[in-house]
C-alpha cells in the first residue's frame, strides 16, 4: 500500500520551521499508523467464503514465498499483499484424500479415518473407508447457518463417495483441468447467489500431474524439440479438457520425444503453477466485478506438494503422497479477510490444515463443531508470538505408514512397515519403529541431517524422547470413525490414470 506522508514544500522562519518539524513528526505518526495492515471499512452485506484449493501446491513455487527464478504466481501474489500470509503452513497428510477431509472437517486423519491407501481398493473389490456421516463438515454447519453451498472440485480423489459431498447442495466434479465451460458455470453460480450468504468451494488438478504448463519449455529444451514437444503437450491437453483422453497416456508423449527428464517436468509443473494463477485471477476479477471481492473471505491453500528430485534423482513426475519430507507437507496458505483487514501481515510461526476451518468460523462470527480439533488462526496474525503449535502429519498413499510431528524448531519423524499396518492399522505405533528420524528446522530447513544416525548429542535423545511421547499420546487419543462403501469402478478407473491405483 502507498503511504502519503505529509512534508512542508515552501520556505519558513526558525518558529514555523520548529512548528513545521513538529507537524511533520505527528504527520509521520499518523502515517505510519494509516500504514498498518489494518484494511478499510468492510462493505454491508452478508460475507461469503470462498476457499480454494490448487492441488499439489508447493508453497515454495509461489512468488510470495519466495520463488524467484520465474514469473509464476501475480495474481496469487497481489491475493497474498491484500490477505495473510502463513510463512510456515502443513498439511494434515501428504496425499489428496486425508487432506482435504482434515481441511473440511478440523479432524486429523486418524480421527476421521480416512486414510487406506488407495492401492487397497484392488484387494477388497472396490470397498474404501468414507467420511462417516456422523461427522460434521464446514458445509454443513454453513448450511445449518443459511448458507447457499457449492463445490467445484476436480473429482476423483475429490468425488463427493468419499464424503466431500456433506452440506453441499451443488457439487461438480468437472476441474480436472480448467477451461472456460467449468469456470463460467462456477462464476454463474457466485453471480445467482451473491445477494446472499454463501460458500464455493473450488479446486482443480491444474497444476496436479499430468503438468499442461508449455511455457517454461524454451528454457531447458532446444528451440525444436521445445516447439515438438510443446505442440505434443498442447494438443493432449485440449483433448483431455474435453474427456477424449485419459491422463495415464501423458508420461507415454514425453518418452517418445526423449523428454522424460527432470528438468522437462518441472518446467510443466512450475508451467501449470502459473496457469493456475491465471485462472485465480479470472475469478478473483470475477469476484471483484460482482462487488464481492471487498466483503469476501478467501482463503487459499493446497493439499499438498509434490518431489522433483529433492530426495531421489527418479522422483521427479507424479511423486507425492509417500513422504511427510517438508517440500511435500508445507504448502500456502492466504487468509484474505473482509475489507482486507490485516493485508500484508506474514506470520512466521506454524499453521496446520486443521486449523483452517475454525478460521473460516471464527471470521464468519458462527459456532463451530465440538469435533474440530483445530483451533482459530486469529492469534497468530492478531500477536504474532503469542502461541507455538504442535504440528502433526500422517497417512501415506502407500502400503506402509509414517508420522512425523513438528514441534518449535525441530520434527521427528516415525516410518511404520507395511506388515505392522496390514496387522495393526494405521493409528498404531511399534514400540520399534522401522525407522526414525529427527531434523532441526531452523538449522536445517531441508531436513538433510538426520540427528539420530551417529553420534547422538544427549540433549536430542531428550528431545526426541519428548516428542515420541507426545507423538505417541496424540495417536492414542484419536477415534477414527469412518465407514466402508464401494467406490464406484468408473471413479477406480480415472483414480488409475491418475496413477494412484496400479
Amino acid at each position: 500500500m502507498r503511504c502519503l506522508r505529509w512534508r512542508p514544500v515552501y520556505s519558513a522562519s526558525p518558529i514555523m520551521k520548529q512548528q513545521s518539524a513538529w507537524l511533520a513528526v505527528c504527520a509521520g505518526l499518523l502515517g505510519l499508523m494509516a500504514c498498518e495492515p489494518r484494511g478499510r471499512p468492510v462493505p454491508s452485506g452478508p460475507t461469503p467464503l470462498v476457499l480454494i484449493s490448487i492441488d499439489t501446491l508447493r508453497a515454495d513455487r509461489l512468488g510470495c514465498y519466495g520463488y524467484e527464478k520465474r514469473t509464476v504466481s501475480p495474481n496469487i501474489d497481489a491475493l497474498a499483499e491484500d490477505g495473510i500470509l502463513f510463512e510456515n503452513h502443513v498439511s494434515a497428510a501428504p496425499w489428496t484424500i486425508p487432506a482435504h477431509i482434515s481441511l473440511l472437517t478440523s479432524l486429523w486423519p486418524s480421527n476421521h479415518g480416512v486414510t487406506a491407501s488407495l492401492l487397497e481398493i484392488r484387494d477388497n473389490e472396490g470397498a474404501y473407508p468414507v467420511l462417516s456421516e456422523s461427522r460434521t463438515t464446514l458445509a454443513e454447519i454453513l448450511a445449518a447457518h443459511g448458507y447457499s453451498t457449492a463445490a467445484f472440485t476436480a473429482g476423483d480423489t475429490l468425488d463427493p463417495e468419499f464424503g466431500y459431498g456433506q452440506g453441499f447442495s451443488v457439487y461438480r466434479t468437472n476441474m480436472l483441468k480448467l477451461h472456460e465451460e467449468p469456470m463460467g458455470e462456477m462464476g454463474q453460480w457466485v453471480a445467482d447467489h451473491g445477494e446472499q450468504p454463501f460458500f464455493v468451494f473450488w479446486h482443480t488438478f491444474e497444476s496436479h500431474a499430468p503438468y499442461l504448463g508449455t511455457r517454461f519449455l524454451d528454457e531447458v529444451l532446444p528451440e525444436e524439440r521445445a516447439a515438438d514437444v510443446r505442440e505434443a503437450v498442447e494438443r493432449y491437453g485440449k483433448q483431455l479438457r474435453k474427456g477424449v483422453v485419459q491422463p495415464g497416456r501423458f508420461k507415454s508423449i514425453l518418452v517418445r520425444r526423449n523428454a522424460f527428464e527432470l528438468p522437462v517436468l518441472e518446467a510443466l509443473y512450475v508451467g501449470s503453477v502459473a496457469d493456475t494463477d491465471r485462472w485465480v485471477g479470472h475469478f478473483l476479477e470475477k469476484l471483484r466485478t460482482l462487488g464481492l471481492y471487498e466483503r469476501a473471505l478467501i482463503v487459499l491453500t493446497s493439499d499438498h506438494g509434490e518431489e522433483f528430485g529433492d530426495r531421489s534423482p527418479d522422483a521427479f513426475y507424479d511423486a507425492h503422497g509417500h513422504s511427510l519430507w517438508r517440500e511435500m507437507v508445507r504448502v500456502p496458505l492466504i487468509v484474505k479477510l473482509p475489507g482486507q483487514q490485516a493485508a500484508g501481515t506474514r506470520v512466521a510461526g506454524a499453521s496446520r490444515g486443521v486449523d483452517v476451518m475454525p478460521t473460516a468460523l471464527d471470521v464468519l462470527r458462527l459456532p463451530g463443531s465440538a469435533q474440530m480439533q483445530g483451533t482459530s488462526l486469529r492469534p497468530l496474525w492478531e500477536d504474532p508470538g503469542s502461541e507455538t503449535r504442535t504440528v502433526f502429519v500422517e497417512a501415506l498413499e502407500a502400503l506402509g505408514e509414517e508420522k512425523a510431528i513438528q514441534a518449535g524448531r525441530y520434527k521427528y519423524l516415525v516410518r511404520i512397515g507395511a506388515e505392522s499396518v496390514a496387522r495393526r492399522g494405521r493409528v498404531f505405533i511399534p514400540l520399534a519403529p522401522e525407522w526414525r528420524g529427527l531434523y532441526d528446522l531452523e538449522d536445517d530447513p531441508g531436513e538433510t541431517v538426520n540427528l539420530l544416525e551417529g553420534p547422538t548429542r544427549a540433549e536430542h535423545e531428550t528431545r526426541v524422547s519428548e516428542l515420541d511421547r507426545t507423538l505417541r499420546e496424540h495417536m492414542a487419543a484419536q477415534r477414527p470413525d469412518s465407514q466402508t462403501e464401494t467406490i464406484d469402478p468408473a471413479t477406480v478407473e480415472r483414480l488409475r490414470q491418475l496413477g494412484y491405483v496400479e
